[in-house]
């Protein structure tokens, strides 16, 4: 896949991924550890007081907790890049709309590969030709009206 050059493409989007993966992570890692607690009040010999059992959960939970959050970069790496793949599509195809909504001209939109809606891409790149030819269709029947009426350009042809 080629590479991307900045970190986050759309940081709105691609934050709020991270921002739900990093809530269900730390609500796994909650149930696991009230999971362990519970466990350790329910079969462990003897009567044990809530705090002995959560003492004695973490502290066998202790080595489960440190793998935890050394592979929690390694998530959060891994759904930023997996979010690229449709939130970097999406940016381009938002500044080509930009740059038409401002009067300019697209080149044909193309997707990295290994990117999300390559379909929504040729989609748009048929309409786009269509739009184009109509366009110019429109143009020179408006030239043509002027020629045979005599008047002067419209606002609509002065502006092409």
């Amino acid at each position: 896949m080629s590479q991307r050059t900045r970190f986050l493409v759309d940081p709105d989007v691609q934050w709020a991924i991270i921002r739900r993966m990093l809530t269900h992570w730390s609500l796994a890692l909650l149930a696991l550890l009230s999971l362990g607690v519970v466990v350790n009040l329910i079969y462990a010999p003897g009567d044990r007081s809530l705090h002995e059992a959560c003492a004695a959960s973490f502290s066998a939970q202790i080595p489960l907790l440190c793998i935890l959050f050394m592979l929690m970069p390694v998530y959060v790496w891994d759904v930023v890049r997996l979010s690229h793949r449709f939130a970097g599509p999406m940016f381009r195809l938002r500044g080509v709309f930009r740059d038409l909504a401002n009067g300019g001209r697209a080149p044909r939109l193309r997707f990295r590969p290994g990117d999300f809606w390559h379909q929504i891409a040729e989609d748009f790149n048929v309409f786009y030709q269509s739009h184009l030819e109509l366009k110019e269709r429109c143009e020179l029947l408006e030239k043509e009206l002027e020629r045979a009426t005599g008047k002067e350009p419209s606002l609509s042809s002065a502006k092409a």
